[in-house]
């Protein structure tokens, strides 16, 4: 069955023809020198999907005229609508009469003015899949947190203040021996009477 004719939509924005559209596959082989002299490579990395598609916006449009209607203003308030939405760095979905690409990062857009087709702009927008990933956590059960043979707490660590005398919740004094406590360069500076 063949498939409705739609107009190219990008941030849900229509356009009125399709001029041209580019799709590009590409991969990298990544190469690595060996001691006998020359590159060997072992796997093939696909990189993301990419498109570029001319399109056509005018205030008059003749394809989808009871879609959009005339407006003197149409063209010009498509081209801000464009520009903002480039601005905001967001993910689209780009639709074509051929195939839907979502996740799509928009990485150039160039807004055309001729004599030759007055009002009217030939935009070029060129797009690129954007793969991401998710954060998933996971809980620890509680014989990972335990240490040693015992299994007993691994404890807190201990936090020293400039002074040597601990500030960790760990400490056993409140105060009493600060030699535990204090650096050995503390130590050695207190010994030798310059502090």
């Amino acid at each position: 069955m063949a498939r409705k004719k739609t107009p190219v939509t990008i941030w849900g924005i229509e356009f009125d023809a399709l001029i041209e559209e580019q799709k590009t596959l590409s991969s990298t082989i990544p190469s690595y020198p060996v001691e006998d002299g020359f590159p060997v490579s072992d796997t093939i990395i696909n990189e993301p999907v990419s498109i570029q598609l001319t399109l056509y916006v005018s205030n008059t449009p003749v394809t989808w005229l009871y879609r959009h209607g005339t407006a003197a203003d149409r063209v010009v308030k498509i081209c801000d609508r464009i520009e903002k939405q480039w601005a905001e760095k967001k993910l689209t979905k780009i639709v074509t009469s051929d195939a839907i690409y979502r996740d799509m990062g928009i990485t150039s857009i160039a807004i055309k003015k001729s004599r030759e087709i007055g009002y009217a702009r030939e935009i070029t927008v060129t797009a690129q899949k954007v793969r991401t990933t998710r954060r998933r956590t996971v809980n620890v059960p509680d014989y990972i947190k335990k240490s040693g043979e015992t299994m007993a707490n691994a404890g807190r660590a201990t936090v020293s203040n400039m002074s040597g005398k601990s500030a960790g919740a760990g400490s056993a004094d409140s105060g009493g021996d600060s030699a535990k406590h204090q650096s050995i360069l503390y130590g050695v500076a207190s010994g030798l009477g310059l502090i």
